[in-house]
């Protein structure tokens, strides 16, 4: 059972983010207030020709500002994983960001689903452990409404097709079995990747909106694996941030 410690959820922590922020020496850094989290290399590259600003925010971590409202950190550079994922989003929710989404690959768990096909999970199976440092073990672990409502309907506009429902997160890529992918599937579940479920929680916990836009990156069926799709990442970068520019206008 995870944590260890049965009665942690209440109890205040040694350090904060911005315990660590501050302890770089340069102070807290000054973030848009929407933050897109990136976990691909090529994403980064072609955000890097339009990022107008680079600002440092701590351990080589960095931001790559799109406008005054959006940013863009490329978690890949630091780590893969929820553990790398819950610090980093702790970190710019601490330097400002109000939302905090996902933009990246997923593994898709339905073989019928088009590859070009932008996923929004809605809920998030909790299959690793960072989660329940922040949430215990009954809370739901869900995206913000209001903001999966505002991507859906940004990229939609687009021309994107979109799909809406459940999540798998989990920590132990090389131990994705086969029963358990032929559950989830019969389930319903749509995609699955290492960090959502994480970044959820750490936003919840801290108070700030979230969700995750899954592009199709492979497909982890059961009597095959299939590991690549079509790559449009880079089309669903500019719906998705005019989503998360409007949305943090408005709020």
């Amino acid at each position: 059972m995870i944590p260890n410690y049965p009665e942690k959820h209440g109890a205040e922590a040694l350090f904060s983010p911005r315990d660590a922020l501050d302890a770089q020496g340069g102070g807290v850094p000054d973030l848009p207030p929407a933050i897109l989290l990136g976990f691909q290399a090529h994403l980064t590259d072609h955000v890097e020709e339009r990022a107008v600003e680079t600002v440092d925010i701590v351990r080589s971590q960095r931001c790559l500002v799109l406008s005054d409202s959006v940013g863009y950190v490329p978690v890949h550079e630091v780590g893969i994983g929820a553990p790398v994922a819950a610090i980093v989003t702790e970190n710019v929710v601490a330097s400002g960001a109000q939302a905090v989404v996902y933009l990246g690959g997923g593994a898709s768990l339905q073989s019928d689903l088009d590859p070009t096909t932008a996923v929004l999970p809605t809920s998030a199976i909790r299959d690793e452990g960072v989660s329940y440092h922040y949430l215990d073990h009954d809370d739901p672990v869900a995206p913000t409404p209001t903001l999966v409502d505002a991507l859906d309907e940004s990229l939609a506009s687009a021309g994107v097709d979109t799909a809406r429902g459940p999540t798998w997160t989990t920590s132990a890529m090389y131990r994705e079995t086969l029963p358990e992918l032929r559950h989830y599937r019969d389930e319903g579940v749509l995609s699955l990747c290492m960090e959502t479920a994480a970044l959820w929680a750490v936003c919840r916990y801290r108070g700030v909106a979230t969700a995750t836009v899954h592009e199709v990156g492979d497909y982890l069926d059961p009597d095959g694996w299939v590991p690549e799709s079509e790559d449009n990442l880079v089309e669903l970068l500019d719906p998705t941030a005019a989503a998360l520019s409007a949305y943090v206008t408005v709020s």
